[in-house]
């Protein structure tokens, strides 16, 4: 079977880009995939990227357009900051391209609902970057629960997460990812993720209570390497989060979200579901920890004999290109993989956490 032929829409000539960091070393490794070519805002742009990343099989595009009216391109990939998925995904859709758009699939529900309708009516297969699905220790965690039932019924889950994002202070490059209108912020991204990868583990809320605060709203932004204040900035997203409710299956499930790096040694995320046999406890060193197939850690008690056991999970792929290669395999091979009706769904979930803290009120979203 011949490979995938991709369009990357924003694939950078420097490093440090998550098209760069996450996306390139699976395609230029995978036997199913070939880069055949590269859309950024010129085509000059997009030739050096080619020329760095020695993408000999592939064409350079100024525009999304003229790249997804190549008969070289089977799946278009759009890794670019969200305000500007909406406006650079439409016209692969429109050409009836397949296509994988990095979470959050657009700034908002409206957008996004679009996307997905537009998808719908050209009938094209659609991924969305909620990697968190893909991981193995998710997927060790899930067999524990469903096939083992090693902690028998789930009562609880408890979060505890340091979000990275909404810190006291901001680089330059996050900037924007202080802006509640960008789409793009502490509780929709690193939130959005390891919550996206709870649910998909236990299950949706059944109705959701939240509370939202700006504890730090003049943010100072520093220079790359944090040496110097370069101008301050107003926060409108914001850096503190508590949730709260019931599962579908009656579980109680809370977290609680502090913008910045952990502190006192703690590690950015604990999560504690407990069953009514036991209770499994996840440490994740970094705030991407399990959508990024960082530093994990499981471990189990069971209540009848008090032992805590360390779980093992095999990680074959550690690192950003990890989750994301398994959601490609997953396209390729015919099998599960969250879409974007899956992701309008979890967009859903956004649009419940700010109604709930508006209104004071639970708020269902699904």
């Amino acid at each position: 079977m011949a490979p995938i032929g991709v369009g990357i829409i924003g694939l950078s000539a420097a490093g440090g880009s998550w098209g760069v960091t996450a996306h390139l070393p699976y395609l230029k490794e995978s036997s199913k995939y070939k880069i055949t070519a590269v859309s950024n805002s010129s085509t000059e742009s997009s030739q050096r990227a080619i020329d760095t990343h020695g993408l000999t099989d592939a064409k350079a595009y100024g525009s999304v357009a003229d790249m997804a009216a190549s008969s070289d391109v089977d799946l278009v990939v759009c890794s670019i900051r969200v305000d500007r998925h909406y406006e650079a995904i439409k016209p692969a859709i429109e050409a009836g391209k397949d296509c994988f758009v990095e979470w959050p699939l657009a700034s908002n529900s409206e957008q996004a609902t679009e996307l997905l309708q537009l998808s719908e009516s050209k009938g094209i297969k659609t991924i969305v970057g909620l990697q968190s699905q893909m991981s193995p220790a998710i997927s060790r965690i899930k067999e524990i629960i469903e096939k083992d039932k090693s902690i028998g019924r789930v009562v609880s889950s408890n979060v505890s997460f340091a979000g990275m994002l909404g810190g006291r202070d901001s680089t330059e490059a996050h900037e924007y990812l202080n802006s509640a209108e960008i789409g793009g912020n502490m509780l929709v991204i690193p939130f959005g993720h390891l919550y996206d990868g709870i649910s998909y583990t236990l299950g949706e809320l059944q109705a959701v209570s939240s509370t939202l605060s700006i504890q730090h709203p003049d943010v100072p932004v520093k220079s790359a390497d944090g040496s110097k204040v370069l101008r301050t900035t107003k926060r409108t997203a914001a850096d503190h989060i508590t949730i709260s409710g019931l599962l579908t299956n009656g579980a109680h499930s809370s977290a609680v979200v502090t913008g910045g790096q952990p502190s006192m040694g703690e590690p950015a995320l604990l999560w504690k579901i407990e069953g009514d046999k036991g209770v499994i406890e996840v440490r994740g060193q970094e705030a991407f920890a399990l959508s990024m197939s960082l530093d994990v850690k499981i471990s189990m008690q069971l209540f009848e004999t008090g032992e805590i056991q360390q779980v093992e999970f095999t990680e074959d792929r550690p690192g950003p290109p990890g989750n994301i290669g398994r959601l490609y395999d997953a396209y390729a091979d015919g099998q599960y993989y969250p879409d974007w009706k899956w992701a309008v769904k979890r967009h859903a979930w956004v649009d419940a956490l700010y109604k709930s803290n508006e209104t004071g009120k639970r708020v269902s979203y699904i």
